[in-house]
């Protein structure tokens, strides 16, 4: 019998900087604030969502150890594209 996992293919984390994120203006005031593990965590149990792929949201060195580290922290999250 095959194993079938529910993936989430494409999550964005983020701590929100007002500074470097100037592009989300008003208008989007949902985005601006932190997305982080621990909150979706949550949300994958209560949908039985077996983990998901972290996609970076800036183009950078940075971003790209932070969404490893977030890995490493993290069971659910189960691939980065950086």
């Amino acid at each position: 019998m095959a194993v079938v996992l529910k993936i989430d293919a494409h999550q964005h984390f983020w701590q929100f900087d007002p500074q470097r994120d100037s592009w989300i203006t008003d208008e989007m005031s949902i985005l601006q604030r932190d997305y982080l593990p621990a909150e979706l965590g949550e949300i994958y149990q209560e949908y039985t969502i077996d983990g998901c792929v972290a996609v970076q949201a800036s183009q950078s060195l940075a971003e790209n150890e932070f969404l490893l580290d977030l890995a490493s922290k993290n069971d659910f999250i189960k691939g980065v594209v950086g």
